[in-house]
């Protein structure tokens, strides 16, 4: 069954001050968290011993997780609580992902008809995203900005940004809810905007899609969590 809560969101992210860790320092806030350095004793969540015996491993610094008001954070652990501010409903978002794989084969593999291959440490990950944005916001200069200059005039200054494709920090929300006992489902979704279109402008919101190529570097991750009762 399919659980309740709305899905299809695009936020950009904006990081806000850092938090130190020290005694009797506990977040305040329930939300995402961008992991800056962790503690040899940290107070931070940890895998389990079973989920470790699966590959899993800690959060590290770079990471954006969720975490919940009230966690306790150790001496030597920081992070920066992040601020999302809605972009646009998405319309669609197509996702390919391609590995890389390496020939192997040696001549016994050949002469029983059969290629061996091994797995490549990298992969790629590129699409479309389709939304709408809101007309003369931010969000949209910054959109239009990748590709064409912007010139600002506020009646006092008069301001030229040149085109500059830069890197778009982006949280991707694939099911929000904040049901007790559902899982919701976020993307961290940094990407480089490889090209852009818009159509005519609108009153209020204007309909765009951008081809994009997700920054490997900035740590992208799909992050699933169980809501919990408010403590």
């Amino acid at each position: 069954m399919k659980p309740g809560g709305k899905d299809g969101k695009l936020y950009k992210i904006y990081d806000g001050p850092e938090i130190s860790g020290g005694e009797d320092i506990l977040l305040e806030k329930s939300g995402f968290y961008r992991v800056k350095s962790v503690a040899e004793n940290t107070s931070l969540p940890q895998p389990s011993a079973e989920d470790l015996a699966k590959g899993a491993r800690a959060m590290e610094p770079g990471d954006v997780v969720h975490l919940w008001a009230g966690q306790e954070l150790s001496e030597g652990d920081e992070v920066v609580p992040l601020t999302l501010k809605l972009i646009s409903f998405v319309k669609d978002v197509s996702n390919s992902k391609q590995g890389s794989t390496y020939d192997v084969s040696t001549q016994e593999n050949l002469d029983s008809g059969v290629r061996e291959y091994i797995t490549g440490a990298f992969s790629e990950s590129s699409g479309t995203i389709n939304g709408t944005v809101e007309t003369d916001s931010d969000e949209q200069r910054e959109l239009t900005n990748q590709f064409s200059a912007v010139a600002v005039a506020d009646g006092e200054h008069y301001s030229v940004y040149p085109a500059k494709e830069t890197k778009q920090d982006y949280m991707l929300s694939r099911r929000e809810t904040e049901t007790v006992g559902q899982t919701a489902v976020w993307e961290h979704f940094p990407v480089t905007v490889e090209s852009l279109n818009m159509d005519k402008p609108l009153d209020g919101e204007q309909n765009f899609n951008f081809n994009y190529k997700v920054d490997g570097g900035n740590h992208p991750c799909v992050i699933y969590y169980t809501v919990r009762a408010a403590a």
